[in-house]
């Protein structure tokens, strides 16, 4: 007879894991003793004897019922938001170390500097290992994990870990489905308010899908690269590149080459612009150097404004062009991930 105490770890992996669907987001490492986080992947440490399947109600793939974020389908194809605008950082430093307009490093040193959060759960280029977590506390560490990766990262166990070491008042900066593990975490029985109270900021990042760390890793290997790779970067339409940066400078591959490394789990997911955020950030198409942003709640536009009356951001105006192929973009994606959805049924 199967023991019921396996069966919530048991469920997660048979369903999410063996199904290869995991998006790495970490959101039930350091949650769960007997899950760890290794170089791109989560793994299974020992049979976990507890019964409280709070890793299912945490994964943003596992369907796990009521503690599915519920999605205002009145909101619109990018969710429900208070203001959406262009942005960049005022801080010539902080545009320079970041991927585009630096609006997301500005916000956090920003945060930390007003005692509005006492840490930020970043994540971190690595060692010689997979991009990973890091709690940071001040301006130096935030601009030493700017940039994007591109890859999971796991980093949601560094939030695992600072709220079991008694961190409050956090900040945390992840992609879609970690937004998604967020607003379950809120849900979660038996201590999810509690530990949903220790989150004070939830920054979303815009993604349409994350690569396969090893995967990438064993490709780029192959491609005679002149020194590690410092930066990565994937323009918007109509380019159709991925593309390194090294010490010799932009060495660009075909995209055609870097889809089939996606990892399955991201073709099921729907959110393009990470709703379940306070504030999402994104890139500019055709205004290189600027960020998009878009406040949803209380907590995103109060800092958005703040951080704009403090001179540490200068605003303006989406182009509606802009707005009406974001908006297309967002529903293509969550198009395709219904179609995803009912082929993994059948």
């Amino acid at each position: 007879m199967e023991n019921p105490s396996l069966e919530g770890q048991g469920r997660l992996v048979a369903q999410v894991i063996d199904r290869g669907l995991c998006v790495r987001c970490g959101a039930c490492v350091g949650l769960c003793p007997y899950f760890d986080y290794f170089d791109g992947k989560v793994v299974v440490v020992d049979p976990c004897l507890a019964g409280t399947f709070r890793c299912l109600q945490l994964c943003p793939r596992a369907g796990y019922g009521a503690t599915t974020p519920m999605r205002d389908e009145t909101a619109g194809d990018i969710g429900a938001y208070r203001e959406i605008l262009v942005a960049r950082s005022t801080d010539g430093t902080i545009r320079r170390r970041s991927q585009y307009g630096g609006v997301v490093s500005a916000l956090l040193i920003y945060a930390l500097e007003e005692g509005l959060i006492t840490s930020a759960v970043l994540t971190d280029a690595g060692d010689s290992f997979a991009p990973k977590g890091r709690r940071v506390q001040g301006r130096t560490e935030v601009l030493e994990c700017a940039g994007s990766r591109y890859s999971g990262s796991g980093s949601l166990s560094e939030m695992n870990r600072a709220i079991r070491m008694g961190h409050s008042r956090l900040g945390v900066v992840g992609v879609p489905c970690q937004m998604d593990a967020l607003a379950r975490m809120r849900q979660m029985r038996p201590d999810g308010n509690e530990r949903a109270r220790a989150v004070t900021l939830r920054v979303g990042l815009f993604c349409t899908w994350a690569i396969d760390y090893p995967r990438l890793e064993a490709y780029l290997a192959g491609q005679d690269l002149e020194g590690p790779l410092l930066k990565f970067d994937i323009p918007p339409p109509p380019s159709e590149a991925f593309r390194g940066l090294t010490a010799a400078g932009w060495r660009d591959f075909p995209l055609s080459e870097i889809r089939p490394m996606v990892q399955n789990g991201c073709f099921m997911c729907e959110d393009m612009t990470a709703e379940q955020a306070d504030i999402s950030v994104g890139t500019v198409e055709g205004q290189d150097g600027w960020n998009t942003v878009i406040a949803r709640t209380d907590t995103g536009t109060q800092l958005l404004e703040s951080a704009v009356d403090r001179g540490r951001l200068e605003t303006g105006e989406l182009p509606g062009e802009n707005l009406c192929h974001l908006m297309d973009a967002a529903r293509n994606k969550r198009e395709k991930a219904g179609r995803a959805g009912i082929e993994s049924l059948e």
